[in-house]
């Protein structure tokens, strides 16, 4: 393939060796113009990139394929910058080593997006719990699933579902990079294509996800082994993440500090400043300058009552 293909469809994996051959397979077998198909596995210790080369190795199809290793485990957001720089075509078509694609996804993404020009594109799901019964469909309460309010989504934690996901690269390009860990992709990713009105959602189930079995299911699990308190305080540094990030991409965007989506943002912040810094004492919440006193003292009460409930 000479030329830029339509899309790089992107398969991240890690340690995912009793589901890669069927999610490799889904990709093998897209039906749709000639596509660039990248599968990257990041230093899984298990048989999982073995798998990986004997399906790519044994593909004759129109897809150009590369299949690749990285010598050590980046963590997610690095590793998805990585494959960024490697697709050669700007519309990403992104999936996991868990889930399974229609045979049509990479065609209606791209003849959606080509459609509408959309910087993010999504859809719906099949979902499937973690014992094979069929899934509670749980995703569709994200906010993108209702309606595209800027405001709203400010502060949103549950936007569209990331399995479904097709972006271009200008969400990067213009403003760069994700935070090394915690924050996750599509809660950045959204935003910035609702601030460039880039939005679009295909009606369509394109992907089957598993529920509670992905990455996102192995970091939930190191995290139950934590206590409260530690749980509570990584939730709490997540959401800063991605809000801290939103902050930086709404100046990038251009909006002004006294817009209602930037203060919204801010106060919101400062809130889980104070959550925090309860966690080393009322007097760091109350000595704190970077948020007032309607924040202090809602930290104080939530985080104070949640120890007190040990939650």
């Amino acid at each position: 393939m000479t030329h830029r293909p339509a899309a790089s469809f992107i398969l991240l994996s890690y340690c995912q060796e009793d589901t890669i051959a069927e999610s490799v397979q889904s990709l093998l077998d897209q039906d749709c113009e000639p596509i660039e198909i990248i599968i990257s596995d990041d230093a899984s210790t298990d048989g999982t990139f073995e798998k990986i080369k004997q399906l790519a190795e044994s593909y004759s199809g129109p897809h150009r394929i590369v299949a690749r290793r990285n010598d050590t485990n980046m963590g997610v957001n690095r590793h998805i910058e990585h494959a960024i720089a490697l697709a050669a075509s700007d519309l990403m078509i992104w999936t996991a080593g868990d889930d399974r694609n229609a045979p049509n996804r990479a065609q209606r993404v791209i003849d959606s997006h080509r459609l509408t020009g959309a910087k993010l594109l999504y859809s719906d799901a099949e979902t499937i719990g973690p014992d094979g019964e069929p899934g509670e469909n749980t995703y569709r309460r994200a906010l993108f699933y209702k309606g595209f309010s800027t405001e709203d989504a400010a502060t949103a934690f549950s936007l569209y579902l990331g399995a479904t996901a097709a972006w271009h690269k200008d969400l990067y390009r213009k403003y760069g990079g994700f935070p090394k860990d915690r924050a996750y992709e599509d809660l950045i990713l959204g935003f910035r294509a609702l601030l460039e009105d880039g939005l679009h959602y295909i009606p369509e189930k394109l992907v089957i996800y598993k529920e509670d079995v992905g990455i996102s299911a192995q970091l939930t699990k190191k995290i139950s082994t934590l206590t409260n308190q530690e749980r509570r305080a990584r939730m709490l540094k997540g959401q800063l993440a991605v809000l801290e990030q939103r902050l930086a991409d709404a100046t990038t965007f251009g909006l002004a500090d006294s817009s209602p989506v930037v203060r919204k943002m801010t106060q919101a912040a400062g809130k889980i400043r104070a959550r925090l810094d309860f966690y080393d004492g009322i007097g760091a919440v109350l000595a704190s300058r970077h948020y007032g006193w309607g924040a202090k003292l809602q930290g104080i009460a939530s985080e104070g009552m949640r120890r007190l409930r040990n939650r």
